[in-house]
């Protein structure tokens, strides 16, 4: 069996769903694959306003998004192949999914996975930081990268009592350990799992310090779900676009559009975000 890519998809891609994916890479690179990072640091706001150099526009960008993309790959197949049925629990490639599982559906209208994990990320190199597995340096680095793609950092929602409920529920899918993996430094990682309630909320209080000093707090761009998370869209157009025709929203309130729309996505297409969850 083989597998065709072609990058030129990329294109078609909102620019918010190319940050979103921005996020996957930022998480295998982080503890996986330090030059992938450094790439990743240097080309930021180019990769993903030019969709990975896909409109053509820059040689340089394009041929650092092509070994970007190809490095993730083979990074992720080199994790992920001998262990196809997920045996072994401590997983690299679980960097930013420890707490944001029960994260990333909490808000009325649910975050983007890569803005989640993110959150998650983030949070685990402040604890990794506290520690001491992450310098000063390196912290602020990888903060400085989530912040420039306009990924989320932080949220209302990522409390000490989302904390407690989200470890609880990790604790169960990973046979009782919490196997956090944190980097330590970029491009490797370890796993924790003597962690307490008490380092956590330690943590969580210097995070939320330093999102005090970051553009919206640490809030992300686009951070929520929209009809491009779907594939709705009526002759081309989004969404959100051909509301703007009266007799089109009508038809998508009663569910005659397209079948319908999923739970809750109807509501936040004919009526808006709710307060507060649209940055």
């Amino acid at each position: 069996m083989m597998t065709f890519l072609d990058f030129t998809f990329l294109r078609s891609l909102p620019e918010a769903q190319v940050r979103n994916g921005f996020a996957e890479l930022i998480k295998i690179s982080t503890c996986g694959h330090r030059p992938t990072f450094e790439l990743l640091d240097k080309y930021c706001e180019k990769l993903i306003t030019s969709r990975f150099g896909r409109d053509g526009q820059d040689a340089e960008v394009k041929a650092a998004a092509d070994e970007i993309n190809r490095a993730g790959i083979f990074e992720m197949l080199k994790l992920e192949t001998p262990n196809l049925h997920e045996i072994g629990l401590d997983r690299v490639i679980a960097y930013g999914h420890t707490w944001s599982p029960l994260h990333e559906l909490s808000p009325k209208v649910p975050l983007r996975h890569g803005h989640a994990i993110s959150i998650d990320m983030a949070y685990s190199a402040t604890l990794a930081n506290l520690r001491g597995l992450l310098d000063d340096s390196e912290h602020r680095r990888l903060l400085n990268l989530f912040s420039r793609a306009g990924l989320s950092m932080d949220h209302e929602m990522f409390d000490e009592d989302m904390l407690v409920k989200a470890t609880a529920a990790i604790l169960k899918t990973r046979d009782g350990l919490l196997r956090a993996a944190v980097p330590n430094p970029i491009g490797t990682c370890v796993f924790l799992n003597d962690v307490s309630a008490e380092e956590m909320n330690k943590a969580l209080r210097r995070h939320k310090e330093l999102m005090k000093e970051y553009p919206r707090q640490g809030a992300g761009l686009d951070a929520f779900v929209d009809a491009s998370d779907t594939g709705y869209t009526l002759n081309d157009v989004p969404v959100e676009d051909a509301l703007k025709d009266d007799k089109i929203a009508n038809g998508l309130s009663n569910g005659k559009v397209n079948g319908g729309l999923p739970n809750g996505l109807q509501e936040v297409m004919v009526n808006g975000y709710p307060n507060g969850y649209k940055n």
